[in-house]
């Protein structure tokens, strides 16, 4: 067995040498993963018929003998050598026993605000899940910036110096009120003056408002920018539309162009594609996508009642993406997918995710009406509402949100629970009424997608190739 460590970039306790793998497989030619549980090590038995493990509590991930696999097999066949079983299961009870790992951030400081700058849209996509206008059933379509501003410096002041702060604008469509996020943050900035304090200006945006005034302002704040678009154009304009009912990728793409002219100013620049029973072409998506200038490429599944097959279709074509991106340009190329890096992250980090979002923890959300709430999705929904004053109430918020979701929601041992955090409270809600009700279909398909990644992790910081120059090395 060899186990890599990511963070002294060694190779420890093995007694079998790294191994080339073998050329990607075609997805028609691709079975499914195997896996067996030894205690906290998940033995993965991939397509290619190589065997993985991994420590599910300390996130650390092996190549392991192929001989691993029939340790328990009663048949003649497949029964090993006693001596070798014997070592086998000594090593796996050392690995059983390490302790390398550590939990996450688990504080409760508000280190991340969205505001709501419009609640209203000038599209109309099919999708939408903010009332289907952006609204939110709201009528309120833009906030008191008076009362913002104070709720913001509220938060602000709850930070010791030297902390970092996010403010994230969203709608409806936020660029719809561009002299809204430019009071905003100025505001934020005066209030951060002197401090210290990190801040970071988000946006998510359609993008098809942004003329060479809009990208400007993202400029000056140096944002990171993420643009909604689910795939080509034939694609995108099924769903998302303008009020009109025409599509919205030639608007999208005028947009595009117009931040590519300041992208060096542009902290970053993403896309975000919405796929569910609306949309399953995640390999055509990617395809159109990762040609784009995009830093990252987040795609995200939008769930519905009875959208078990559409999950597992999601999954399996999002799997066969990390395949591709992984064929076509090894790590850096699969890592441009959100969900590839934040793994990568976590395995090389060995940090525990205890909360799959930091929702009510580290992060509030703030509607048009001055109302607080935890997660976007959750806006208007009067049992999630944490009221509407310029401080939240930290009593209930702390009640209500402190426990870790991996233990609220009941992850008991599952093998993920420390990369995927206890899944979304969002998605529970839709599903089963219930925020903290797990939702099978969403377990299923992050465990799937992990599968998947944590085999491109271990080709990635296991397999070797030559160089130019003919020398083997190991790939990073």
């Amino acid at each position: 067995m060899s186990k890599f460590d990511p963070k002294s970039g060694n190779f420890n306790f093995g007694f079998k040498h790294m191994t080339d793998f073998d050329a990607p497989l075609a997805p028609s030619q691709r079975p499914s993963f195997e896996t067996r549980r030894q205690g906290d090590i998940l033995l993965i038995k991939t397509p290619r018929g190589s065997v993985l493990g991994l420590h599910s509590r300390e996130l650390e991930v092996a190549q392991l003998d192929a001989a691993v696999w029939n340790l328990d097999e009663s048949s003649p066949a497949a029964a090993l050598e006693p001596s070798i079983a014997t070592e086998i299961r000594e090593e796996l009870a050392q690995w059983q026993a390490s302790r390398s790992g550590q939990d996450a951030q688990g504080d409760l400081l508000v280190r991340s605000l969205t505001v709501n700058v419009a609640q209203i849209c000038n599209l109309a996509c099919t999708y939408c899940a903010a009332g289907g206008d952006g609204t939110y059933g709201s009528k309120t379509k833009t906030p008191d910036l008076e009362k913002t501003e104070a709720q913001i410096a509220n938060l602000l002041g709850q930070l010791p110096d030297g902390e970092s702060f996010t403010l994230t604008f969203l709608g409806g469509e936020p660029l719809l009120h561009p002299d809204i996020i430019e009071r905003l943050a100025r505001h934020t900035r005066l209030m951060a003056a002197g401090r210290a304090l990190r801040l970071r200006f988000d946006i998510v945006t359609n993008a098809t408002l942004v003329d060479a005034e809009r990208a400007e302002l993202l400029a000056k704040l140096g944002a990171h920018v993420t643009v909604s678009m689910d795939g080509a154009p034939e694609q995108n304009d099924r769903a998302r539309i303008t009020k009109s009912g025409r599509g919205s990728s030639e608007l999208v793409l005028k947009g595009l162009a117009e931040l590519l002219k300041v992208r060096d100013r542009l902290h970053s620049l993403n896309v975000g594609a919405v796929f569910g029973r609306h949309n399953l072409d995640v390999v055509g998506a990617w395809k159109y996508l990762s040609q784009l200038p995009f830093q990252t490429l987040k795609f995200d599944f939008a769930a519905e009642a009875g959208d078990e097959t559409a999950s597992r279709l999601f999954a399996e074509g999002l799997c066969e993406v990390m395949e591709l991106a992984f064929a076509q340009g090894g790590e850096a190329e699969l890592r441009r997918l959100h969900v590839a890096d934040h793994l990568f992250r976590t395995l090389d980090d060995q940090l525990r995710v205890r909360n799959h979002c930091l929702a009510g923890k580290n992060h509030l959300q703030l509607d048009t009406n001055g109302r607080f709430t935890v997660c976007q999705w959750f806006v208007g929904q009067r049992d999630e509402d944490l009221g509407g004053q310029v401080q939240v109430d930290e009593g209930e918020r702390r009640a209500r949100f402190e426990r870790d979701l991996v233990d609220e929601n009941n992850c008991g041992n599952c093998w993920a629970r420390y990369m995927c955090g206890g899944g979304c409270m969002s998605v529970n809600k839709v599903k089963n009424g219930n925020k903290h009700e797990r939702d099978l279909a969403f377990c299923d398909r992050t465990r799937h997608t992990l599968l998947k990644g944590i085999e491109k992790y271990v080709e990635a910081r296991y397999n070797t190739t030559l160089d130019s120059a003919g020398a083997e090395r190991e790939i990073h």
